[in-house]
């Protein structure tokens, strides 16, 4: 399909406008100078309506526009305690008049008993969220005895508020809802168009992997309009075929975003043979420093002024920095970086952030 095509079913879908649009996209003139390759910004960070902001303001957009079609007037969404998620669902519920509620898990022995707010928790206080914290055991990603608490707490309030008269939508960690994985559809648009203005044939988009809520719009976008740029997901939790994300679910995600479309839709082997995935930056666990990823976030604060966060974005860049060095990435690339947000764990516990004053 060409452009028209595709900006025409893009535009026929519902969307509660709150996010400032297109992103920016810009060089980093430092760090490709340092690396020999082309390095550019996708600004999905700057995406509003506050300075910390991130990917998962697309997803709300069209979430809720088809929520507000439908008469909700509560989203109740879960994730960690420092959601990035949770944090732009929630403002972007607060901008379009529906009530947000966030149920929310922390790894106690990991990251101790919720004492001080801080980070993003602390913005959710501050805008006066709902918020319901589950101490938890073990990796909030993995133990189904957990996540079953996390569930029935989502199901208890629902049903409070259904008694009362309310409508309510559950969306789940992440932002994964099927009315939100064109999203970034928009995104991978964006980026073609505006490296194309720049006169700069991408060959690579990377990005950081972990709900996958991004890599099928981006994925149905690619083969939808015929583009040769490679995506490259850096992920920061296990996506194995045993695992409740992996490829098989990007491949049918990916499948229902071309469909909406009106694309044609491939077999699932082709879809699969773009899924490019490298486990290997994801370190101790999830939501957990890891060397690599504290040294990307000074690298990239020290030769830009530009800030990634310790959960998602950091480990993401590491992985692409680490792809440049040992060659995995060719010299004179050009290369895009999609910064999902994150910024607000900087100022979470030292678990978290890591030794980046260093």
């Amino acid at each position: 399909m060409d452009i028209t095509q595709f900006d025409a079913a893009i535009s026929k879908l519902p969307r509660r406008r709150v996010g400032f649009y297109p992103t920016p996209f810009h060089a980093l003139p430092n760090l490709s100078a340092a690396y020999g390759r082309n390095f550019f910004l996708k600004r999905e960070d700057l995406a509003g309506p506050s300075a910390i902001s991130g990917s998962k303001m697309r997803l709300a957009e069209f979430i809720l526009g088809r929520a507000l079609e439908n008469g909700v007037t509560h989203v109740i969404t879960q994730g960690a305690y420092l959601t990035n998620s949770g944090l732009q669902f929630a403002a972007a519920c607060l901008s379009a008049g529906i009530t947000p509620i966030l149920v929310l898990t922390r790894n106690v022995p990991r990251h101790g008993e919720l004492g001080e707010f801080r980070g993003n928790y602390l913005l959710n206080k501050t805008m006066g969220v709902e918020t319901h914290v589950i101490n938890i055991s073990g990796n909030e990603w993995h133990a189904p005895n957990e996540a079953a608490r996390v569930t029935d707490t989502i199901a208890a309030r629902k049903a409070e508020l259904d008694a009362q008269g309310h409508k309510v939508l559950v969306v789940g960690a992440g932002g994964a809802h099927p009315d939100g994985y064109i999203a970034h559809a928009v995104t991978l648009r964006e980026i073609l168009e505006q490296s194309d203005a720049a006169g700069v044939e991408l060959d690579h988009v990377y990005h950081t992997i972990g709900t996958g809520t991004a890599l099928p719009g981006m994925l149905a976008a690619k083969l939808s309009l015929g583009h040769p740029v490679k995506l490259r997901s850096i992920a920061i939790q296990r996506l194995d075929d045993e695992n409740r994300m992996n490829r098989g679910v990007i491949v049918e995600r990916t499948k229902a975003v071309l469909a909406t479309l009106g694309a044609p839709v491939p077999d699932d082997a082709t879809i699969r043979a773009e899924i490019d995935i490298d486990q290997r930056f994801i370190g101790e666990e999830y939501a957990v420093a890891s060397p690599e990823s504290t040294a990307a976030i000074r690298e990239l604060a020290r030769a830009e002024g530009v800030f990634v966060g310790p959960v998602y974005t950091g480990k993401g860049l590491a992985g692409m920095l680490d792809h440049a060095r040992s060659g995995q990435l060719p010299a004179n690339s050009n290369v895009a970086f999609l910064h999902t947000g994150d910024t607000g764990n900087l100022f979470e516990i030292p678990q978290v952030v890591g030794p980046i004053t260093g």
